[in-house]
């Protein structure tokens, strides 16, 4: 009850009905300046939440490719590896049992020609087994579902939609793709699955390891290359470097193979490089919409303290002390930061929501890997930024504040 009952806050109580009236110049700028504080967070809100959904999209589709870490022959490119990488029971039992690997999935990659009556296009086909499991194609798919991998009398396959859509095909069409070498060979493949693309061109197609291991003639034990999931993805280079000291210490695992193992960043430094380039740019518009809010706090609290010199002169008169009058407008400011932090969160998740359900900002996927802006929403990450968008602008107008102490009762109380 006595901190109820303080001075400051009394006053801050004061000015704040003071500035109800819609009419006069002292509400209208602080009707601004909440406004202005409005605007600046969700600026900041809607760049962040858009920044994560780029960096989730992007790394979801990288890492469907790569892996968190990748294990290839030693030397091969991982995009068009075609020498089989033996991987012995004991070591892939010995990588998915390592501290911090969520799972290991073994791949065949194959290049291909898809043809159609009236067209063709070259396909990249991934072979997996029933240990793939990929968020990505998960979430991305449209119609139909993931192939069986096993026990199927026809193999079955998953298209990317920009393949499907050029192509014609539909769920349950018979799909017949043409590999190259010594001599050419067809398979046919059932169309069980068909995956949002967005136009990316390095999307695979997936069907049964099985069927890759026989085009081949590769034995059970043979693939082109691991793909290792992580529990914590961003503790990729510490459990890289564990698996390659333990590794040295357990040649029995490895044998006569020349293994090489590579982070998912390393594979497609293009992609990660972008996403750096994005996050630089999100730094510095943060600091800019802070700058905005803080200045136009900044302002409005200049204009209140000229405003109200008169009745701060009075209450000076009256024995008011200067820390108590700077802790008043503290707390006025304060209020109006809290009332703006509303309103901008309030826009901000509205926004928000509607992109995300609704895609009302579409893109170009050949530069953007989505077809639509994507928007992923962090509650700590938006707390965050709500608490040090109140404490970085609070600090700000500390010095304004100042402006007090150079009122004298005297001068300001004068009868014109």
């Amino acid at each position: 009850m006595r901190l109820l009952q303080h001075p400051s806050i009394f006053l801050a109580r004061g000015l704040a009905r003071s500035s109800r009236g819609g009419e006069s110049g002292f509400a209208r700028t602080l009707s601004l300046t909440t406004l202005s504080i409005t605007l600046s967070l969700a600026v900041m809100l809607l760049a962040v939440s858009i920044i994560l959904g780029f960096r989730g999209q992007v790394r979801s589709f990288a890492f469907s490719q790569t892996g968190h870490i990748s294990l290839s022959g030693y030397g091969a490119s991982w995009r068009d590896s075609n020498s089989p990488l033996y991987i012995s029971d004991p070591f892939l039992q010995y990588l998915r049992h390592s501290p911090g690997v969520r799972s290991v999935m073994p791949l065949i990659q194959e290049a291909g020609l898809i043809k159609t009556e009236e067209s063709f296009d070259g396909i990249s086909l991934y072979g997996v087994d029933s240990s793939f499991h990929s968020s990505y194609f998960d979430e991305q798919l449209r119609q139909g579902r993931l192939p069986k991998l096993q026990g199927s009398e026809q193999p079955e396959i998953a298209l990317p939609s920009h393949l499907a859509s050029s192509l014609g095909y539909k769920l349950g069409d018979k799909v017949r793709i043409y590999f190259m070498g010594d001599k050419m060979r067809v398979r046919a493949f059932q169309l069980v699955g068909i995956y949002e693309s967005a136009g990316l061109e390095l999307s695979p197609a997936l069907c049964p390891l099985v069927t890759l291991q026989r085009l081949r003639k590769w034995d059970e034990h043979s693939y082109s290359r691991l793909l290792i999931m992580l529990e914590r993805p961003d503790e990729a280079p510490e459990v890289l470097d564990r698996l390659v000291r333990e590794l040295e210490q357990r040649p029995e695992l490895i044998g006569g193979e020349r293994y090489g193992l590579n982070l998912g960043q390393e594979l497609q430094p293009e992609l990660f490089s972008w996403l750096a380039v994005l996050d630089t740019n999100v730094y510095a518009l943060l600091a800019l919409m802070l700058l905005v809010g803080g200045f136009s706090m900044i302002t409005g609290l200049v204009i209140l303290v000229l405003d109200k010199s008169r009745q701060i002169g009075i209450l000076k008169a009256l024995g008011s002390k200067d820390s108590t009058l700077r802790l008043s407008l503290l707390l006025l400011s304060g209020r109006i930061i809290v009332k703006g932090l509303f309103w901008g969160n309030l826009l901000a998740l509205s926004l928000c929501l509607l992109q995300q359900h609704y895609h009302i900002i579409r893109l170009n996927p050949a530069n953007y890997f989505t077809d639509a802006v994507p928007i992923q929403l962090d509650l700590l990450l938006w707390l965050g930024i709500n608490l040090g968008t109140l404490v970085l602008i609070l600090a700000m107008i500390l010095i304004p504040t100042r402006l007090v102490g150079r009122i004298r009762p005297a001068e300001s109380m004068r009868i014109d």
